[in-house]
């Protein structure tokens, strides 16, 4: 007999909870804790770069500690991306306009074979790092979007980190980061 009580109890308590949850009595929303973009993209502006070392889509070691003395233009983008391959074109000319004090290297987050492939109609004349999501969803600003851009100067520090929604209508690449590279080389 006082198995059955028992069982009756906790059966129930158990009727109690379930009616409780499925009427949503605990639970609690959090705000959205991600910084808005003007304040990481401050954040990031003035502050050493954070260092990566990885193998670009042609087995090339590519690694910031290799570009000290240039310009670094890193790019994060995905092939999915429209505005994204509409400066690929911008970001070639910038590379041979520039090839001894520029350093262009861009971290898709595509797979190597999906680079691979898409260079085949597209062609990319500087570094292409794959498989780039870890490294642009955490160290390199998650909540910037795709395409973005940071700017180092010549000693490895963030000069200018350029989001996704800066980039709007129609933007200039070519020019915009050619006026950035040419001030950075006379500072």
């Amino acid at each position: 007999m006082k198995n059955r009580i028992f069982i009756l109890l906790i059966i129930g308590l158990a009727i109690f909870l379930n009616s409780a949850i499925g009427q949503n009595h605990f639970l609690v929303e959090l705000e959205n804790r991600s910084p808005d973009v003007q304040a990481m993209v401050q954040a990031y502006e003035g502050s050493p770069s954070i260092p990566f070392l990885a193998n670009d889509v042609d087995g090339v070691e590519q690694s910031l500690f290799n570009m000290t003395g240039k310009t670094v233009l890193m790019w994060f983008w995905n092939n999915d991306c429209i505005k994204c391959k509409e400066q690929i074109s911008e970001l070639n000319r910038l590379a041979a306009k520039y090839p001894k004090d520029l350093a262009i290297v861009s971290f898709s987050n595509n797979t190597k074979q999906e680079v691979l492939d898409f260079r085949t109609t597209t062609p990319i004349d500087f570094p292409v790092v794959a498989n780039s999501k870890t490294l642009s969803d955490g160290p390199y600003g998650g909540d910037l979007g795709q395409p973005k851009f940071f700017m180092l100067d010549r000693k490895g520090m963030i000069k200018w980190v350029i989001p996704e929604v800066e980039m709007k209508n129609n933007f200039d690449t070519f020019g915009f980061f050619e006026t950035l590279h040419v001030s950075l080389q006379k500072s």
